[in-house]
Order: C-alpha cells, then structure tokens, then sequence
C-alpha cells in the first residue's frame, strides 16, 4: 500500500511517541511535532487518510489514534536498514570470548540479551549431534568410591561417582584406563557407548569385575548424550512481569505458563529457524494463541558446525522493534564467534 513522504512522516511520529507512553497520539501532538511544515487540518486529514489504510485506529471517538501492526511493519522497514548501518547498538563486548560448556554460553546469553532489553529472552540450541571423547579415566575417590571423569570436544568436563569392585587395585586401574584412551579417545559418544556394550574391551578377568563398571559408564554416557538435544534457555520473565501494566498480567501469566512447557515451546521455535534470519511476529500475527498479546522477534544463529539455533525474546506489542532487532543480532554475531573460538 503506497504511502506518501508526508503520511510517514506524521505515522512515524505517532508511531514513536505510542511506543514511549502507550497512549493515544492526538492530531495535537503531531502538529507540534511537525507543524512547522504542515497545518493542524493537513495533519489531520492525513490521519483520517492513515486510519481508513488501516495504519491507524482509534480506541474510541474521543481519543487519538494508535498504531496498527502495519503501522509497526512499516517503522520497521524504515528504520531497521539505517539501524544495522550505524550499529546502534555495540551488543555483547563485555561477554568474555571463551566458556566453559556451550550451556553456559546459551545462558550467559540469554540472561544478558534480557538485561539489556528488560523483556523475556530465549536461546533455543541447536542439538549437538556429534560429542568427541578426548578423555576417560576412573580414579579412586574413597576405599569404595571411583570418580569417572572423561572430557569431549565441547571442553566439557564430567565427573561422576561409580561404586569399586571389592579390593580394587591402582594397578586394575592403570590398566583400565590404558584400554580407555585406546578404544574411547577419539571416538563420539555414540560409538563409545557401543563400544563399551558390545566391544568386549577387557580381557576375562578384568570383565568379571568391572563389567558392572562399564555399564555404569555407558550409562552416564547416555545421559551426557541426551543433553546433546536442543536446549532452551528463558531468562527475564520476573524483571518483564514487574513493569506490565495491571490489565497485561493474566496474560502474560498465560505466556510464562506456554515458556515453561518445553515439550510444546522447543517445537514452535524451531520453526523459527527455517523462515530465515529474522522473523518478526506482533499480536494477532502470533500463531501461538498464549503469544498474541504480545510480540515475538527472533534472529537465527549458527555454531562453528552450522548448525542453527534460535535466539529471540517476547516483549510487548509497543516495545522499541529497532533496539530488540538489533540487541538480537549482535548477540547472535556473537555466539557464531564464540563458538569458533570455544
């Protein structure tokens, strides 16, 4: 729908001024705002014009008017190439360049992107599908304990407590642990819990002892392995419920209940990342029912292995879509470097 120089002019003051104090724009405003290249009638009629394109609307007779979720689009497609051009925001310089486990990345982020908005944020991982042994040993915690420890490729370090066979041995161990670095080191998790299934790695002896051993190991392998599947990390929900007015509370209790349910949420954001690298969705343009009171922006990101997760946040239908576009995509920047040089 074509607009002309002077109607963006008059929907881009109301459009700013509604998004600073939620309350309707009056012709009045507009006119002291711009009233020195176009009259009070003009500024007028142009609204009357902007209302029946469906940009405007008026809560009732008496009051001015508010934006429309075209009339947001249309912001955003006027500010957001000028807004990536100059970098308004500088994003997450103070994030340090390395971590420990990619967990803390994605939370260390999330918590970050909220405080720097004041709205919900969310990191959804991508799933780690392949995780490489660097290192897996069992030394002797107590005179009945073994802590297993084995380090991945992620930099993720592990260690858990498994019940000793009777009278082990330092000897039994240092055995063991040499027939570790030379069927594990090196091999994903997948191939080292069939490995040590169905490897028959111990000789006869040692596999009468520790074969309860090796299937604990597996075991806690598999665990490790299912973490390797899509995350979500929510941050900020306490901070966004302190400053929505009264009349937005029941639903975003609605939308704390929805972000909690990870079964049905991980789905629905993985969808955001094939639409591309942002998707943009205000009220009623939600196809989450629990989302259309309020308006959801994500940014697509990818690790060093490219595989692609999903940063985004939900704020209110009103917020600054500039400052959350661009928050978002320095922090997504960020993560694809990070992850290099993690």
């Amino acid at each position: 729908m074509f607009l002309t120089e002077r109607q963006k002019r008059i929907l881009l003051a109301i459009v700013r001024k509604y998004m600073d104090d939620g309350e309707p724009v009056s012709s009045g405003f507009v006119t002291s705002q711009l009233g020195n290249d176009l009259s009070s009638a003009t500024i007028r009629n142009e609204m009357a014009e902007l209302s029946s394109m469906g940009y405007l609307q008026q809560p009732h007779v008496s009051a001015g008017r508010v934006p429309t979720v075209l009339a947001y689009h249309m912001y955003i497609s006027a500010f957001l190439v000028e807004a990536t051009r100059h970098r308004m925001f500088t994003g997450p310089m103070d994030l340090p360049l390395r971590y420990e486990s990619l967990p803390r990345l994605f939370d260390g982020v999330a918590t970050a992107v909220s405080d720097r908005t004041k709205k919900v944020s969310f990191v959804l991982s991508p799933p780690i599908n392949s995780v490489t042994l660097r290192h897996v040993s069992l030394v002797p915690f107590s005179e009945t304990v073994l802590m297993l420890v084995f380090i991945t490729d992620r930099e993720s370090v592990e260690g858990y407590k498994l019940l000793a066979p009777a009278d082990t041995t330092e000897q039994e161990l240092a055995d063991i642990n040499a027939i570790f670095a030379r069927e594990l080191r090196g091999k994903s998790l997948e191939e080292g819990i069939h490995t040590l299934r169905f490897g028959n790695m111990l000789p006869q002896d040692f596999a009468l002892r520790y074969g309860g051993v090796l299937d604990a190991v597996a075991q806690l392998m598999e665990g490790e392995l299912r973490k390797g599947e899509s995350q979500i990390f929510v941050r900020g929900i306490e901070q966004m419920l302190s400053e929505l007015p009264d009349d937005q509370v029941a639903a975003f209790s609605t939308l704390s209940t929805f972000l909690s349910r990870e079964e049905v949420v991980k789905p629905y954001l993985n969808s955001l990342s094939d639409r591309g690298e942002i998707s943009l969705f205000i009220g009623e343009e939600n196809q989450r029912e629990e989302l259309r009171s309020f308006s959801l922006v994500s940014v697509s990101y990818s690790l060093d292995s490219n595989q692609r997760g999903v940063l985004g946040l939900v704020g209110p239908i009103r917020m600054n879509y500039i400052r959350a576009i661009t928050v978002l995509e320095s922090f997504a920047g960020y993560l694809g470097r990070v992850s290099g040089s993690g």
